[in-house]
């Protein structure tokens, strides 16, 4: 077996895995009590987890508040309009409109965008 079969085999395996997570629950995406922040999670683990909650994407995690910090600084207005109408990075990834998911509501990514910063920073709330 060539190395880009066996590299697309090992891809495959860890989406598998990832599917599997996927299907036993949050795991360290923590439910949060306020009303908003949780239908923000229900967006976020539906479309958003798979290229912000691990490092098979280019997508800054969660988990990696450093490189969230300039995202941060930018606001709240400037997030969501890039989570809305998407964005491409420095390097040459973007990101879709809406994760990719043509059929959320403003109302429901602007709730997605809020759970994701408030997993990188659990006791900030955006202003």
């Amino acid at each position: 077996m060539g190395a880009a079969p066996f590299r697309m085999l090992l891809v495959c395996a860890a989406l598998a895995a990832h599917g599997a997570a996927i299907a036993q629950g949050a795991g360290p995406f923590p439910e949060p009590s306020d009303t908003r922040l949780r239908a923000g999670r229900t967006v976020w683990l539906g479309t958003c987890r798979d290229c912000h909650g691990n490092s098979m994407s280019d997508a800054p995690t969660v988990k990696n508040t450093k490189d969230w910090q300039p995202r941060l600084a930018r606001g709240r207005t400037a997030l969501y309009a890039s989570a809305l109408g998407g964005r491409k990075g420095a390097g040459g990834t973007e990101m879709p409109a809406r994760g990719g998911n043509a059929n959320l509501t403003d109302d429901q990514v602007r709730a997605a965008v809020d759970y994701m910063v408030w997993l990188v920073e659990p006791r900030k709330e955006m202003q």
